[in-house]
């Protein structure tokens, strides 16, 4: 019955017009929010009365249009804005995500009174923003002014430093333009390099380096500072800096990370503690797989070790979402990780064979709150940054060579392998011995791999956990650690995971940014043309943009080239290949790393062909200049009668290359040798004529 209704939908009475929004649900209640209304009602109802509504036509289905936006390209107040409230809402919902209901009422909140007073954030203000962010089904887009959607992506342009004036000084500080916030990342990176540096000293340092001028004073040229409006103030970049360094950041920077790391890290007993919830936080490291694979095209061609990723739940210890593929310290890896945490794990199964009935075995369609990695390249890029940050994710980097802070993980391998090992010993199964000939012995393709690792997932996510911290709470109703039995309770105590809320906006977020071109021949991304035939938009841009390249946001899968992706007035546009153009539909379906084979092997044609066509411009040359030279002469031409010169010449041209002429050529048949041409002395038999127009008339006579 629960099919019936989700988290994120809406419900709508169909008498009183009023609609609610499906916050939370457990296996007997339902909490709905009111929407259309400024003020913060939750309301709780039996889940069985709201199916028998629904059911009965009380209350309606209602769908939504859904907004799709880039946080990349929000542009100063707005991003700033968006980032605090994303924040503010974030650590919001980790207290009372699980209970919302206790924001209701006039009772005492310190602990939202605490956020509140962090961020400098009113009251009144954080309210509008909650309760509007709840009513939408806690879809970040709503965290953003209606304004910029409404204007098309364009927002508000600062020309000076907004604020009243100081009452005694004037106007103070300047506008952070982009050049600022590099002196003040500068600044920021002198206060990280050592212990005794303090935010004051580094602002009196980029002050010197960067907003002071020379003077003469007394006929001495002398450092001058510049004036209050001229540069940032100290409150400016004090701010600044609290948005970029945590507090954590900060005690690690005045201390050092191993004492932090030993004496003030939060989770001090194990790795459960402070996680409230199913989704809560999770844990995501790769390994390489113990065994060596062959290729699914040709099985007699050994191919090497395949890389897994595992995104597991820390409070639950269920297996979330899998990959298995050869991507090592990259983002492709993660975003592949991502990709099946929102995948249907029934349809993924059934693609490799397998199978389950009950759906609590594998859960999907959840958004951590939290997430813990190591110190891999692929998750301290800025792109997985970005993805954290547009999935509103906070992201947990545990310090280097300390495998046992994120030990769930690291634990799940040594299991997998465990489990595995046995069947693959002497089918490509890598020993650590010399005599170890695993290359040779592989006999696994990826796919029968995957079903390798599918099959420990699905046992996983049922086997009984000894080691796990159960409660006294969990002994008394008899809750088994297991894992798939640890989600419901953790469900019905905390509440429910993060949903999906919108899954375009998902997989946007998941894409990555590309610096596409737009032109009157489509959008352009690495000399590939791209088209949406029913956009007039991107037509209105192509008509506009005309012969130049105008730069245009876009993102794009590389795991196929054959579509790009944008953004028009909050919807997702998907523009494939535009097949009308010669070649381009030929690299349909590849990856973006086999196109990039070809345009590397289309650069080396390119440089080969320079050389042979200078090869030939060179002999082009010579042979013209050697023609020239044998025509020349000492004499000057006479430019007289040219007209019956260049008719006879003509003529005679005409005759040579006539049909008759190739006809005899091909045949044996006797040919007449063609006539000789006149000159200016003599035309006929050696005659002499007066002029060239008689020597003409002769000619035609006798010819």
């Amino acid at each position: 019955m629960n099919n019936l209704i989700a988290v994120g939908g809406i419900l709508k009475d169909p008498q009183t017009q009023t609609r609610y929004r499906i916050v939370d649900l457990s296996y007997e209640n339902v909490v709905l929010c009111q929407m259309d209304t400024n003020k913060f009602i939750l309301m709780t109802h039996s889940l069985k009365a709201i199916i028998t509504l629904v059911v009965d036509g009380g209350l309606i289905e209602e769908s939504e249009d859904i907004i799709v936006f880039d946080a990349e390209l929000l542009n100063g107040s707005v991003k700033e804005k968006y980032i605090m409230k994303q924040a503010v809402v974030s650590e919001t919902m980790n207290i009372y995500g699980k209970r919302l209901t206790d924001l209701c009422g006039k009772s005492p909140k310190p602990e939202l009174k605490a956020i509140l007073e962090k961020y400098s954030m009113p009251t009144s203000s954080f309210w509008r923003m909650f309760t509007k962010y709840i009513q939408s089904g806690m879809k970040d887009s709503s965290l953003i002014d209606n304004r910029h959607f409404r204007s098309k992506g364009n927002t508000y342009s600062y020309t000076v430093k907004t604020g009243k004036p100081s009452e005694y000084f004037g106007r103070s500080g300047v506008l952070i333009t982009d050049e600022i916030k590099e002196y003040f990342n500068e600044a920021l990176k002198e206060y990280r390099s050592g212990r005794q540096k303090n935010l004051r000293a580094c602002y009196d340092r980029m002050n010197a380096l960067h907003f002071t001028k020379t003077e003469l004073r007394n006929g001495i040229p002398t450092l001058v500072l510049l004036s209050e409006a001229e540069r940032p103030t100290m409150r400016q970049f004090y701010y600044y800096a609290n948005k970029q360094l945590t507090e954590q950041e900060k005690d690690a920077i005045k201390t050092s990370a191993q004492e932090q790391r030993n004496n003030k890290r939060l989770i001090t007993s194990d790795s459960t503690f402070e996680v409230f919830g199913p989704g809560d936080m999770v844990e995501i490291d790769a390994c390489e797989a113990d065994v060596s694979l062959v290729s699914t095209f040709d099985p007699n061609k050994t191919i090497g070790r395949p890389i897994v990723y595992f995104m597991i739940d820390v409070f639950t210890r269920m297996i979330l979402a899998v990959s298995v593929a050869f991507d090592n310290n990259s983002v492709l890896g993660i975003t592949n990780l991502f990709l099946n945490l929102a995948d249907d794990k029934l349809e993924y199964c059934k693609k490799y064979g397998m199978g389950f009935d009950n759906p609590a075995m594998w859960r999907s369609n959840i958004i951590p709150r939290r997430l813990r990695v190591d110190r891999g390249s692929e998750f301290k890029s800025k792109e997985f940054d970005r993805i954290c940050n547009e999935l509103g994710i906070e992201k947990q980097i545990v310090p280097g060579a300390s495998g046992s802070l994120k030990g769930i993980v690291e634990q799940s391998f040594h299991q997998m392998h465990s489990k595995q090992n046995p069947h693959l010993e002497n089918y490509g199964l890598i020993e650590k011995r010399y005599d170890s000939n695993h290359h040779k012995e592989a006999t696994l393709n990826i796919e029968q791999y995957t079903k390798m690792v599918i099959n420990f997932v699905l046992t996983h996510n049922q086997e009984y956990d000894s080691s796990y911290p159960v409660t006294k709470e969990m002994i008394e109703q008899g809750i088994k650690p297991i894992p798939c039995l640890l989600w419901d309770y953790g469900v019905k105590k905390y509440g429910n995971p993060r949903p999906i809320p919108v899954r375009e906006q998902y997989l946007f977020d998941l894409m990555i940014p590309v610096k596409a071109k737009v032109d009157r021949r489509g959008i352009s991304y690495k000399n590939l043309y791209y088209l949406s035939d029913n956009d007039t938009e991107l037509s209105k841009a192509m008509f506009k943009a005309g012969t130049k390249k105008v730069s245009f946001d876009a993102r794009m899968d590389m795991r196929d080239v054959g579509h790009i992706y944008y953004l028009c007035n909050g919807k997702l546009i998907d523009a494939p290949l535009n097949e009308r153009l010669s070649g381009n539909a030929d690299f349909k379906g590849l990856t973006m790393k086999q196109y990039e084979d070809y345009l590397k092997k289309k650069k080396q044609m390119d440089a080969e062909g320079r050389v042979h066509n200078q090869e030939l411009s060179a002999f082009n040359y010579a042979v013209n200049a050697a023609v020239v030279d044998e025509a020349k002469k000492e004499t000057i031409s006479d430019p007289k009668n040219m007209r019956p010169a260049r008719e006879l010449e003509k003529q005679t041209v005409s005759h040579e290359g006539s049909i008759t002429a190739r006809i005899e050529t091909s045949s044996e048949l006797p040919r007449k040798e063609p006539a000789a041409r006149p000159d200016n002395a003599t035309v006929n038999n050696g005659k002499d004529y007066d002029n060239f127009e008689e020597a003409l008339e002769d000619f035609w006579e006798n010819n």
